[in-house]
Formats: C-alpha cells, structure tokens, sequence
C-alpha cells in the first residue's frame, strides 16, 4: 500500500529499504498501526511543481450531551472484545502480549466480580441482607453493595 501511495505520489522509495512497523494497539474502532517510511526521492522535471500530497487527519468522534455514558460504554465494550480475543489465545494470534497480559488480567478480574455477585445474592436469597451488604463492602465493590442495599429496602 506505500509503495502505491508513493507511486502515485511520483515518488520512488531508496532501494533496500521498506516502511517498518513501530507499533500496534487496538482502539475501540479497531486496531491502529504505526509505521516508520523511509525518506523518498521525487521524480520529475526541474521547474514542475511538486505533487502534491495530502494527509487528511480522522475527524474526531462526535459529541453528545450524555458523553460520560458513552466512554464507558465503548471501554466495557472494548474489555470484553479483548477478553473474547486475547485471554485465552494461542501464540499464532493477532493478539501483542500486552493485550494478552492485559485480557488475563480482565478476566481474572470478572471471574472474582462474578463469584462475589453469585456469594451476595445467595445471601440475599437466605435474607440475610446485611452480612450480603458487608460482605461486598468488604470486597470493595461498592455498586454492588448499593444495590444489596436497595433490595433489603421495603
């Protein structure tokens, strides 16, 4: 795809010498690459004027008015593409191994939320609503606390 950018640029790359990649990391809408290009040489008559190129940059996200709903949203949908893809992924995957440290620490994490949510709501089912709220207190979850709380209210 370069050497086509540069071909049509009029441009031709040094001999011996390709765009290397710097780094890749996965964005919400997808994954986003960094590449190094090596310095090109133009090809043309003296007086012509250079090609001219033109890199346009994404244009942002649009904006709304409930937009501190929306990152989390986009980052639990993000949590869950990449514990889907990289936790328990094999060495031939497309997965870098920060995002595989990364999807094994997420699923660990979920995997404790949900034995702490299955521990709570079994002592919610036996009525003992405040050793279920202690009991996520205790844990450090403090939304799932609330939300015991709010089922032993009348």
């Amino acid at each position: 795809m370069i050497a086509l950018l540069l071909a049509l640029a009029g441009a031709a790359p040094p001999e011996g010498e390709h765009a290397t990649l710097q780094s890749c990391e996965m964005t919400p809408s997808g994954w986003v690459c960094t590449y190094t290009i090596p310095a090109v040489t133009l090809l043309g008559t003296a007086n012509a004027p250079p090609p001219q190129v033109v890199l346009t940059p994404r244009p942002p996200p649009p904006t709304t008015a409930a937009a501190p709903a929306q990152p989390d949203k986009i980052e639990a949908a993000r949590q869950a593409r990449l514990i889907a893809n990289c936790a328990d992924a094999g060495w031939m995957s497309f997965c870098l191994p920060k995002d595989r440290r990364e999807a094994r620490r997420l699923k660990a994490a979920a995997t404790a939320s949900a034995a702490l949510r299955t521990q709570v709501t079994h002592l919610l089912s036996e009525n003992k609503c405040p050793e279920a709220v202690k009991t996520a207190l205790v844990a450090g979850d403090m939304t799932l606390a609330r939300e015991a709380r709010a089922f032993c209210t009348p």
